[in-house]
C-alpha cells in the first residue's frame, strides 16, 4: 500500500475462486483500486467483489456442450467423407 501501486491494475476487472465461510467454493469478480491523496501518499484501497457463481457454471455448461457438438461434428463430417469415399 506505501507505493500506491497494485499488482491487479488500477480498476482492472479480475476472476478468482474463492471459499466461503462455511467452506463452499464460489467464483469471484473484483476491481481493486488505490486512493492517494493530493500530495500522491496513499490514502486507501477499495476492493469491491461480486459473486458470479451461477454465470461461471453456466459457461463452463456451454462450453461442455459447444465441445461435445464439434466433437460430433467432426466425427459427423469424417464419417460423410468416408462415406463419399467408397462411392
Amino acid at each position: 500500500m506505501r507505493t500506491g501501486v497494485t499488482r491487479y491494475g488500477a480498476g482492472d476487472l479480475l476472476a478468482v475462486p474463492a471459499l466461503r465461510k462455511d467452506g463452499s467454493r464460489i467464483s469471484i469478480e473484483f476491481t481493486v483500486i488505490p486512493f492517494q491523496e493530493e500530495t500522491g501518499r496513499m490514502a486507501g484501497i477499495a476492493a469491491i467483489l461480486r459473486d458470479v457463481s451461477k454465470r461461471f457454471e453456466e459457461t463452463k455448461a456451454l462450453r461442455k456442450k459447444l465441445a461435445e457438438y464439434e466433437r460430433r461434428t467432426i466425427s459427423d463430417a469424417a464419417a460423410v467423407s468416408r462415406t463419399a469415399s467408397a462411392l
